[in-house]
């Protein structure tokens, strides 16, 4: 059996929405006022253009309206995951979201904007956060918009898969307008995606499982004799053997009926009888409106609601029965067992139903000098799974016992009884957090910014589960938390303050917490920035942390499967246990300590081109991570999460997170972006004195090599090398890789790129068989955009009317792995690594 784990995670999007949390530019038509003369009896007013991050640091990369539109993104998301790669910070961590400049309650009050709406997007490294009340590890997008804006989107997209399966449909309909201050945005969406059967890919059968739809035998003991007799008459010893394809009378059945197929058993193929990926239904509704509230304070209110359904098949259940010597369709003078998959019962599946509910708010306004907002938000989730794992053959045992036949397929009544979990689990959390900012002190080379942050959280969960391994969870946990950060100018250019320096200011912040069950936990950070002349600026930044578990971890719902098939490197095959899965309520905090240095090169001032650069150290302690790899290494130092029986078979493993001693990472990441138009700039030639439209172009890259990445599972316990061939999640971890992205837009006809790469590496076994080597992996993702009324420009029908092709995965490129002798193992087949291969979706999208 195969078993798809349920989920059970609680994602939570801290981001908030909020008038400046730190200083940032306002309206151009403000009255400027000296730094100087500001009374801190009355509100400060900084001026500079509407919605840009007031900061000194130089953002990683910025796309103005043209380059959004070259993208050929029509939703936040398609924008996103179009610089993804720029948007991550080194350790894989995603952005913190602005809008204009300010906090927002979560990704949900601006995920639903449409890119037309947007002016343009900023891109910041990770010092930057500490201006908004984050720490230092995750870089911040800032979103610009329109200051007026209205529209009206209906989409409607179809795709599937070039090899047939995974079709999948979207509906998407939603309403915007910006005036000024004031925000509304409304929207739905409603996808549906077809199951992918296995019958669609090319899947061999697993040669390490036993079992198959009329059986094979096998002896009671793991890889022991079915019958002397038997190993006397083939000449060697006979450990499997295929039941014989015709009828089997009673007493007329003889061990040379056997003979024949002695230690070649009959593979199924589950193929017609099992999913590769899952049926899902999903509908998402949204509403955001925001606007001022008085004369000196703003806010803004988001509500979302989704409902998904997902549907899994397994395949038939797997069943080990006992044929005695005394069973008169048995020839062996020894009992031995009979390995079946019962395919005359429906197959095994899974349902998971998901209700979220999500309500966010943010008020801000400005006090004596002081900037601030206030974030609250409010989740539910409710998940109802109902698993079934296998099927109780009590009485289907019994019946061989009393002399049934067991070679035949079961009578309904002895297979009726499922063992079925259904777990049913409510998530709650709440939320607030207050940040305000000043300058309140002036040095020589500027004002000194403050950033004070407040905070509290309040989560829980109930699980229950009942059935076939009844449980049950109730966990809640309450954070209290205060920061403070500082910005401190050393030296100034611009205030002629050790000009030949620089700009040069230095950062510092400190923050603690208290977690229930944890205690006291603080993070620190110091930085340094520094931009010797036009064009250069250097970061530098330490950062400690202790982080606890999330609420996935500690009281994810415990969740069991037998007879699963995992691949053992101890071995190189795949062996048959009993899985466990589930949170671990013994986790400790997670400690972590991060060196960085980073170059941020703009080399000319009138073009969008920037070269970065950040190199990185971390070393983790009580690192939490799930270990999926059965090496001899990790069941060594990891005893707890492994059984074995008497004779040293593995029973039972256990994919809990579990606590990891040390790691330490050394990482350079590097990105190059740029955007533009092509073409010389024309003098206008329309009434309204605007140019004429030029070609606008897009484009980045980013390479990371990791120099380095060891682990020590327990004190004491030899460092693994996850770049020299050892694994945790029977993968590996390259040495190498790199993602780019790239378009071309004009008149609303253009055409994008991406592509994610990575590096061949190696993972290390003790036997030739478990040796992996993992193939080079570049997977390009195309697409192109044309507006239908460029081509038919007298039809009012074609106005505003888009059409779209997305190729994802154009070369259908998957993972390749082979063992020492060249054999592809069973698990690492490439339509079980990636069962959806290339992909296509066209779509139709209408704006009013």
């Amino acid at each position: 059996m195969t078993v798809l784990a349920l989920n059970w995670s609680v994602a939570g999007i801290c981001q908030s929405r909020a008038l400046p949390a730190a200083p940032v530019n306002a309206d151009p038509d403000a009255t400027p006022a000296r730094p100087d003369a500001l009374d801190t009896r009355h509100d400060i007013i900084v001026v500079g253009r509407r919605g840009q991050v007031d900061t000194a640091i130089q953002p990683l990369a910025t796309l103005d309206a043209g380059a959004i539109a070259a993208t050929g993104a029509t939703s936040i998301d398609e924008l996103l995951r179009t610089i993804r790669g720029v948007t991550q910070s080194g350790d894989g961590q995603e952005p913190i979201f602005l809008l204009n400049a300010q906090r927002v309650s979560g990704y949900q009050e601006i995920g639903n904007l449409p890119p037309e709406a947007i002016e343009k997007v900023e891109v910041f490294p990770e010092p930057v956060a500490l201006q908004y009340g984050y720490p230092p590890t995750r870089r911040i997008v800032n979103f610009i918009t329109k200051r007026r804006f209205r529209q009206l989107s209906l989409k409607q997209a179809d795709g599937t898969s070039t090899r047939g399966g995974a079709d999948n449909a979207n509906a998407h309909l939603d309403f915007t307008r910006l005036r000024g201050d004031g925000r509304l945005t409304l929207s739905l969406d409603a996808r549906h995606t077809d199951a992918l059967l296995q019958s669609r890919r090319r899947v061999l059968p697993d040669p390490d499982v036993p079992f198959d739809a009329r059986g094979n035998i096998t002896g009671v003991l793991a890889g022991g004799e079915i019958d002397p007799a038997l190993s006397a008459m083939v000449g060697q010893v006979v450990t499997i053997v295929p039941v014989p394809a015709g009828p089997l009378s009673v007493g007329m059945v003889g061990l040379d009926s056997f003979a024949a197929n002695a230690n070649q058993p009959r593979l199924f193929d589950l193929s017609p009888l099992r999913t590769l990926a899952p049926a899902n239904d999903t509908i998402h509704g949204e509403a955001v409106i925001a606007n001022r509230i008085g004369r000196k304070m703003s806010g803004s209110l988001t509500l979302t609601a989704d409902h998904s359904r997902e549907r899994t098949v397994f395949g038939p259940a797997s069943a080990t029965f006992m044929l005695p010597s005394g069973n008169p369709y048995s020839p062996f003078s020894r009992d031995v067992l009979l390995q079946r998959y019962l395919v005359e019962a429906p197959p095994l599946s899974q349902r998971t139903d998901i209700t979220t509910l999500h309500a966010g708010t943010v008020v801000r306004g400005a006090w004596r000098g002081w900037q601030w907002d206030w974030t609250g938000t409010l989740d539910m989730q409710h998940r109802d799974g109902i698993v079934a794992k296998a099927i109780d053959i009590t009485a289907a045992n019994a019946a061989i016992a009393a002399g049934a036949d067991p070679f035949r397929p079961f009578d309904s009544a002895l297979l009726a009884t499922r063992l079925v979990d259904h777990t049913v689990q409510s998530t709650y959390g709440a939320g607030t957090k207050f940040v305000a900012t000043n300058r309140p002190l002036r040095l020589p080379a500027g004002r000194v910014t403050l950033t004070a942050t407040v905070e509290g959280e309040q989560i829980g969960t109930d699980s229950r589960t009942r059935g076939a391994t009844p449980s049950a969870i109730a966990f809640d946990r309450s954070r209290v938390e205060g920061a403070v950060a500082l910005d401190l100018p050393i030296a100034s250019r611009r205030e002629d303050v050790l000009p030949w320096i620089g700009e040069l200011s230095a950062n510092t912040s400190a923050s603690v917490r208290h977690v229930g069950g944890f205690g006291s936990l603080s993070d620190s950070t110091l930085g340094v920035n520094w931009a010797p002349f036009t064009g250069l600026q250097l970061l530098a930044q330490f950062k400690r942390s202790a982080v606890a578990p999330t609420l996935d971890q500690l009281a994810g719902p415990q969740i069991s499967a037998p007879q699963v098939s995992l691949f053992d490197f101890a071995t190189g095959r795949s062996t048959l246990v009993t899985l466990f899965l589930g949170g671990n309520p013994a986790l400790s905090a997670e400690r972590r300590r991060t060196r960085s240095i980073g170059a941020t090169v703009k080399p000319f001032a009138k073009s969008e081109l920037r070269i970065g650069a950040t190199y990185e150290a971390t070393e983790i302690r009580d690192g939490i991570q799930t270990v999926y790899a059965l090496t001899p290494a990790i069941q060594a130092a990891l005893p707890d999460l492994f059984v074995r029986d008497g004779v040293g078979a593995l029973v039972s493993v256990a994919f809990r997170p579990t606590n990891v001693f040390r790691e330490r990472q050394r990482t350079l990441n590097i990105t190059l972006a740029a955007n533009g138009q092509l073409g010389r700039a024309k003098p206008p030639t329309t009434p309204d004195g605007r140019p004429p439209d030029r070609p606008t172009f897009y484009g980045g890259i980013g390479p990371t090599v990791r120099f380095a990445d060891r682990i020590a599972l327990r004190p004491g316990a030899p460092m693994l090398d996850l770049l020299a061939g050892d694994t945790l999640s029977g993968g590996t971890t390259q040495r190498l890789a790199g993602y780019g992205y790239g378009g071309l837009s004009y008149l609303g006809n253009g055409g994008t790129f991406d592509f994610y790469c990575t590096g061949p590496a190696t993972v290390r076994g003790t036997v030739a068989a478990s040796t992996l080597t993992f193939a080079p992996l570049c997977k390009i993702n195309l697409s192109g955009s044309l507006s239908i009324h460029h081509f038919l420009p007298h039809q009012n029908w074609t106005r505003h009317l888009g059409f779209k092709l997305e190729v994802a995965n154009i070369t259908d490129a998957r993972q390749r792995v082979r063992d020492a002798s060249g054999s592809v193992p069973y698990r690492y087949q490439p339509d079980l690594l990636d069962a959806v291969g290339r992909s296509v979706v066209l779509s139709l999208r209408k704006l009013f």
